[in-house]
């Protein structure tokens, strides 16, 4: 059927004939009649006269324009009968593609693949109520749970292969690699890949997500590395760096998966640059700023207050009595990037309230009345305040590298700036030892505190500072010296910062814009190392928030679900990319109505 359709409408297959408009010759060389649809078996004249003549004589009175008219209308009404047999209604393409959107919908928002059921009861009950002529349209719709992971499977397939196109026109791109375990104790392997193309555009997406069955060495991160490469049609000499967390695995000097990577590059001819997550290594920092007795303290006040469910009750009680902003104070969670600073702060702010509450408890357990504890603790607050901020300014996953390292170059400057201001005791940025009866004897303490974290992040952050001069060429090629960059740039760099019309360029607009505007004739160089820089992933953020995805999918009550079920949830979850369901609804040959 879909071959004669096809040929119905190719207008080459007409012929000239008598009474032409209202026969035409189909596959089979046969005269077929618009009028009644029977084909008159001799292709000749008399025969098609004779039939005309016996059984559509009514028809001689169309004359001219009228004959035409009627042929076009008998033409259209024949497609529209052939089309009902081979294309779906528009009703039902609308009930597919709201299939697909609803399931979409579903994955992204870490329901179970059983949720379609209830959507669609949902939808029933809400057309049956609000438009009962529509009741039938929507029980079109196939939210089934095999129709959910059906719908599930394509669009993931779907955003793979877009990838895999996109991927073949990168000429750099660089790996963010993390693993984790989930609930059921599976080793999980995460590989994001950004790269960019020739017109310098970033892409950014989950290429794989390996499940390791046995150990996890260094040795089977890269196999399951090399995979993901393999499979996206990736070459080796075009990768240009890897960011990892600070697990052994990973960053081991001998054998870590980055080492590994980087002698593979080098036996194909390229470089890699090596990074530790820059927030990771943030993090340990904030560690190292001593004081642990004093965050102990705290944790030891605050579980005091809600390990006994009595007590807790009674101290919210407490806070709605007397007002406060707060209605609650927060527990301590290692695991969770902001968490010690949050603690702390909502502590001091509640101090008095909470010392009040012991007290009339006659708890084991008391606030401290020491002045010197409590300076310990609000000068903890601010500084866990500024570390907050800049942990929260290196998060995001589309931030450039050279932005990262901006952030940590700004904060040892602010850090450096309160070693001076604590020096001479000046206390403008710590609005918390401002409020408490200040101990002076502690100052010079907390001034070399400050200092040995400055002294920690500027160990911690060597692979960044290693790679400054790369980073200040390219987020700083008009002020750059000539001198400080590699001798096949100099030239080209000396054309480029005399160049009138790209300075002004390069004063309005982001550096992702910029770089689009460099033209890769005249500065190819130049064009080039932007390409890497815009590759580089800064650091994991993006691998640790997949993770919270899996975890949220892959729960407690969800422990069965499979590897494969797992990894299109979360390509459907991160992808930047959009499934065209277009392209799926038309290559399915026949829609139908599910349940």
């Amino acid at each position: 059927m879909e071959r004669h359709r096809q040929w119905h409408t190719d207008k080459r297959h007409f012929k000239k004939c008598w009474e032409e408009e209202y026969f035409f010759t189909d596959i089979n060389a046969k005269a077929v009649c618009l009028i009644c649809n029977q084909s008159v078996a001799v292709l000749k004249e008399y025969n098609i006269r004779r039939h005309y003549e016996t059984k559509h004589a009514a028809f001689s009175q169309f004359k001219g324009d009228a004959r035409k008219n009627k042929t076009r209308e008998l033409l259209a009404k024949l497609h529209r009968q052939q089309g009902t047999l081979t294309r779906p209604s528009t009703a039902q393409d609308s009930a597919t593609r709201a299939s697909f959107e609803i399931t979409a919908l579903i994955a992204r928002t870490g329901r179970s693949f059983s949720t379609g059921d209830f959507v669609k009861e949902c939808l029933s009950i809400a057309a049956t109520i609000m438009c009962p002529s529509q009741a039938k349209t929507f029980s079109q719709i196939s939210l089934s749970r095999n129709t959910v992971t059906r719908r599930i499977e394509e669009m993931s397939r779907d955003i793979k292969e877009q990838f895999k196109a996109k991927a073949a026109g990168f000429v750099a791109f660089s790996l963010a690699c993390d693993e984790s375990t989930d609930i059921s104790d599976s080793a999980q392997l995460l590989v994001f890949i950004r790269g960019v193309n020739e017109n310098m555009e970033i892409t950014q997406e989950l290429a794989g997500f390996e499940t390791l069955r046995s150990t996890t060495k260094s040795e089977d991160l890269f196999a399951a590395v090399e995979r993901v490469l393999d499979t996206n049609g990736l070459s080796w000499e075009k990768l240009v760096g890897i960011t990892t967390d600070g697990a052994p695995a990973m960053v081991g000097r001998k054998t870590g998966l980055a080492t590994l990577i980087s002698q593979k590059v080098s036996q194909c001819g390229g470089k890699v640059a090596k990074y530790h997550c820059i927030l990771h290594q943030e993090q340990l920092c904030a560690r190292s700023v001593g004081m642990g007795d004093v965050v102990r303290d705290v944790i030891k006040i605050i579980n005091c207050i809600r390990s006994k469910a009595l007590s807790h009750r009674q101290f919210r009680a407490l806070l709605e009595e007397v007002d406060s902003q707060y209605k609650d104070v927060l527990y301590h969670q290692e695991v969770r990037w902001l968490s010690r600073g949050k603690v702390l702060k909502r502590f001091f702010e509640l101090r008095h309230v909470i010392a009040e509450f012991l007290t009339s408890k006659n708890s084991d357990t008391q606030v401290p009345t020491d002045e010197k504890w409590f300076c310990d603790v609000a000068f903890m607050v601010d500084i866990t305040d500024l570390l907050n901020t800049l942990n929260i300014q290196l998060q995001g996953k589309d931030q450039i590298i050279t932005e990262l390292f901006d952030h940590i170059t700004a904060f040892r400057s602010k850090l450096q700036l309160l070693c001076r201001h604590l020096s001479a005791g000046n206390l403008a940025h710590f609005p918390s030892l401002r409020e408490v009866n200040l101990v002076k004897q502690r100052l010079p303490e907390y001034a070399a505190l400050l200092r040995h974290l400055d002294q920690d992040f500027a160990l911690r952050f060597e692979d960044f500072r290693e790679s400054r001069g790369d980073m200040e060429l390219f987020s700083q090629p008009f002020t750059i010296s000539v001198d400080s960059v590699p001798d096949h740039i100099q030239m080209q760099l000396i054309e480029f910062q005399c160049d009138s019309e790209l300075k002004n360029k390069f004063m309005s607009l982001h550096l992702k814009d910029f770089y689009t505007h460099v033209s890769s004739e005249r500065y190819p160089d130049i064009r080039k190392h932007a390409q890497v820089m815009l590759a580089l992933f800064g650091s994991t953020y993006i691998c640790e928030q997949t993770f919270s995805v899996m975890n949220l999918n892959k729960s407690r009550l969800r422990s069965t679900l499979t590897d494969p079920h797992l990894q299109d949830i979360l390509t459907l979850s991160v992808s930047q990319l959009q499934p065209n369901i277009d392209r799926l609804i038309n290559a399915k040959e026949q829609l139908h109505v599910s349940h």
